[in-house]
């Protein structure tokens, strides 16, 4: 009988010792999370969270189950849901999840793609509970400010609505739920078109009135600025022509009765000097007071018109 070479014992002894390790031991890695089920079973204990190299039993006596605990996305089918105003929309959904608790998740769901058969139906009922509340218009407006918030809001109401579940009976941390498009069906395209023709109708109707209003409010504070000034230049006018007269009078007063004529025509004199310092061309109603300076000075006898009539035999 022949026997065995030393090195044939050797690398028979390594893969023996190498399948005994791979029986009898499982790694973890750091962005993982194992259960290790006993006959089928397994409790909070099973549950293996820190990375590294870990002992088990040889199957059928343990299993283990590893589950990544990074994020994980979820594409949901596009589904056509009708709004509060009875009105049809295309709506495709977007989830961002992690598995949070290993051991629920392995007693409800078990794998990914089980948790991913668990979710979409509910994800399609928030869907529909939630597009039921709203109308049309919060999702097709002219103004996106109105249409961000609506969206962010429906968001919003559908990860509260899905995410206790999720996390309470499958250990799931639903973190963010998107919205990858919504549309409409050909049908209800005109009928957008219109609600934002009318939208655009009302907001210049809205526009104009408010216009009215501000021209009005402009008007009647211009109004009572005018009648302000007005008040104050006829008020200093009638100071200045007071104080004028008051002057004048004061000045008559120390002039002889039989100079006082004289006088004033003096002073039409002054006035047209000033008036005429500099080359200027005046034209001068005859009825002026000025102008019967030159016509009829002081002492003049008063102008008689000539008699139309031929002289007499």
């Amino acid at each position: 009988m022949n026997r065995l070479s030393l090195p044939t014992l050797l690398v028979a002894a390594l893969v023996v010792a190498i399948l005994l390790v791979f029986m009898f031991t499982f790694q973890v890695s750091f962005h993982e999370q194992a259960i290790k089920v006993r006959f089928g079973r397994a409790d909070e204990g099973s549950i293996v969270k820190e990375p590294g190299l870990r002992f088990r039993w040889p199957w059928p006596v343990e299993q283990i189950y590893k589950y990544d605990t990074r994020l994980l996305t979820l594409d949901a089918p596009e589904s056509e849901v009708k709004t509060q105003d009875g009105k049809n929309l295309i709506v495709g959904t977007y989830a961002i999840w992690r598995i949070d608790d290993p051991l629920k998740f392995f007693n409800r769901a078990k794998t990914i793609t089980g948790a991913e058969d668990q979710m979409r139906p509910r994800l399609a009922q928030a869907q529909s509970a939630v597009m039921g509340r709203k109308s049309l218009d919060q999702f097709f407006n002219l103004d996106r400010a109105v249409v961000d918030q609506n969206h962010d809001q429906f968001v919003a109401e559908m990860k509260s609505s899905v995410q206790p579940l999720l996390l309470e009976h499958y250990g799931i941390a639903l973190e963010a739920i998107g919205v990858r498009r919504i549309s409409v069906p050909a049908s209800v395209t005109q009928e957008i078109f219109k609600s934002m023709v009318q939208d655009r109708r009302r907001l210049a109707a809205e526009f104009r009135e408010g216009g009215k209003s501000r021209a009005e409010a402009i008007r009647a504070r211009a109004e009572s600025d005018a009648k302000q000034i007005l008040a104050f230049a006829e008020r200093k006018a009638g100071e200045i022509r007071s104080a004028g007269i008051q002057a004048s009078t004061r000045i008559l007063a120390q002039i002889e009765e039989t100079d006082r004529e004289f006088f004033e025509w003096l002073r039409w004199l002054d006035t047209l000097k000033a008036s005429l310092k500099q080359r200027t061309t005046i034209f001068i109603d005859k009825d002026w007071p000025l102008f019967q300076t030159f016509v009829q000075p002081p002492g003049a006898p008063m102008a008689t018109p000539s008699s139309s009539h031929g002289p007499t035999e």
